[in-house]
């Protein structure tokens, strides 16, 4: 049933952190007065105006700049009907794909793989597994054709998007058609490279890739509410994912999250989001030299890809902006990191009834607050 975004009222006052508020004393001694940050108003502002503009149902929202939390909260319905909010749980996306990047360098520096051995080290029976390597898996220079663009996968994925995929499934998609190009000269984004790398490393350790990660990337940062997951189960509180890609307005919250492998099969909160991506930023878990190498232009002059412009080891850079836009199943998310001005921006957000699926709908207002934020010195992506 299609539910009419005019039934949907946004809430006047939206959920601000109480780092972003101020106080003001009273002069005959009563208890101070709080008073919204200007900056945290019109971030919220923000949010609320593109979900009008975009018939979207809800958002989750956080800004930083260094260790200051400028705002954080929530907007709109989850589910329709009731009020969302700032700590509920997304389906993560992008930002676990430089997690596999980051396990790959730090086993790579440990000696128990080397990133430039040939794929047939692990999986032998992969077609050109003697010239594919784990570092072109891990900045889309592999030429595997990503199956998310397959007809094929399309159709069974719509036709039951609950079912699931297994690794091997979503590789036999991969391979139905072509490659894109020689391994190593050119760019292609494939979500293909990320199933390939999650099992290099599933086999390379002899881990399955959750305790890998958990091990490695979430309790070290004590990222206490994400986890990896390889069902459609989402705990609570979670923002229900909203879309309408298969022609009808319904609650995609349970979609199988493994139709996206390796490359996005976690759950998690805009807090955590924020505190992986600060660390990553940093390089908190990696050696000053394996940082460097993450971060560099590894990837510029292939395709349309530049020492400016670039994506490697799962992230995309612009200036000195990095960021991600991702999206499954009615949850959209962007993340803006100034490397500069260590200014942060994460926010995810679902569809509604009209919304554009074929865009990631948290682009723009994602831009917009961190345009704001740093006027002199805004994304250019």
């Amino acid at each position: 049933m299609i539910v009419s975004s005019r039934l949907r009222r946004w809430p006047s006052t939206l959920c601000v952190a109480a780092l972003a508020v101020g106080l003001i004393s009273a002069s005959d001694g009563a208890p101070p007065e709080q008073v919204a940050d200007p900056t945290a108003e019109r971030v919220a502002e923000i949010v609320e105006r593109n979900l009008r503009d975009q018939d979207l149902t809800g958002a989750v929202y956080g800004v930083w700049q260094g260790d200051e939390l400028v705002a954080t909260g929530a907007v709109g319905d989850s589910p329709i009907g009731l009020p969302a909010a700032t700590d509920m749980r997304v389906r993560i996306g992008q930002p676990m794909e430089p997690m596999l990047s980051t396990v790959l360098l730090q086993l790579d520096g440990e000696g128990v793989l080397d990133q430039d051995a040939p794929l047939a080290t692990w999986l032998p029976d992969f077609p050109r597994a003697a010239e594919i390597t784990p570092r072109m898996l891990a900045s889309s220079t592999s030429g595997v054709s990503d199956y998310v663009t397959n007809p094929n996968f399309l159709k069974q994925f719509y036709a039951n998007p609950f079912t699931g995929f297994t690794g091997e499934q979503l590789i036999a998609l991969a391979n139905e058609r072509p490659p894109l190009f020689a391994p190593g000269t050119d760019f292609a984004y494939a979500h293909s490279d990320l199933v390939l790398l999650g099992q290099v490393l599933e086999k390379a350790t002899g881990e399955p890739l959750a305790d890998l990660l958990r091990e490695r990337i979430l309790d070290p940062l004590s990222m206490d509410d994400s986890n990896v997951v390889l069902t459609a189960q989402i705990d609570e509180p979670y923002l229900h994912g909203y879309t309408n890609e298969r022609g009808v307005f319904e609650d995609s919250s349970f979609w199988n999250p493994t139709a996206f492998l390796h490359s996005g099969n976690m759950t998690t909160t805009v807090a955590d989001v924020a505190t992986w991506i600060r660390a990553l930023a940093d390089g908190t878990l990696l050696t000053p030299e394996q940082h460097e190498a993450m971060m560099a232009p590894s990837t510029a002059g292939l395709g349309a890809l530049t020492e400016d412009k670039y994506f490697a080891y799962g992230v995309g850079h612009a200036g000195s902006w990095f960021f991600m836009n991702p999206a499954y199943g009615g949850y959209h998310g962007v993340v803006y990191y100034d490397t500069q001005t260590r200014t942060l921006v994460v926010a995810y957000v679902t569809l509604g009834p009209t919304s554009d699926a074929d865009v990631d709908n948290a682009l723009p207002l994602g831009r917009e607050i961190a345009t704001l934020l740093v006027p002199d010195n805004p994304p250019q992506v």
